[in-house]
């Protein structure tokens, strides 16, 4: 096993990112925190409460009252924000991101993937959030439980 740890996110110009797809589910006057190295994005609203965008689950929740409060829970990661188990098991598998890359699903969380090594691949962290973002424009009017087929052409 090696000694090395993967990080706990990406890096700084992830927070340029354009979340423009989930407009309709995030807070007014939001800033980018950071985003987790399965490119999960953390937000602050005007009033400092933090919320957790998962792109590739289609949803977004409070999970901090203040940016401070959610700091000091990502030391230990009690509440599973950052996957560190799922990311480490990555690590040790031999994925290892470079800073252009993000961990991705091969079936999305949104359509039943599983938080497992053998459902993740690297990916270019802007390729992976422009995807998500198609992805959740096409299917956040559908009903739970919609049967849906994917055609990937090229």
């Amino acid at each position: 096993m090696s000694t090395t740890k993967p990080p706990n996110f990406l890096i700084d110009e992830v927070r340029g990112v354009d979340l423009t797809p989930w407009t309709d589910i995030l807070p007014k006057n939001y800033t980018i925190l950071g985003a987790s190295l399965c490119l999960d994005l953390f937000l602050a609203d005007e009033s400092g409460a933090v919320y957790m965008l998962e792109i590739s689950a289609g949803s977004i929740s409070q999970i901090a009252s203040s940016e401070d409060e959610f700091r000091k829970s990502c030391i230990l990661d009690d509440e599973g924000w950052l996957l560190r188990p799922l990311v480490e098991a990555c690590w040790e598998a031999g994925m290892r991101p470079n800073p252009s890359q993000c961990y991705a699903f091969t079936t999305l969380p949104l359509f039943g993937g599983e938080y497992s090594v053998s459902n993740m691949w690297l990916c270019s962290w802007l390729e992976w959030i422009s995807f998500c973002g198609d992805i959740y424009n096409q299917t956040k009017h559908l009903p739970d439980g919609t049967t849906i087929n994917l055609d990937f052409v090229g």
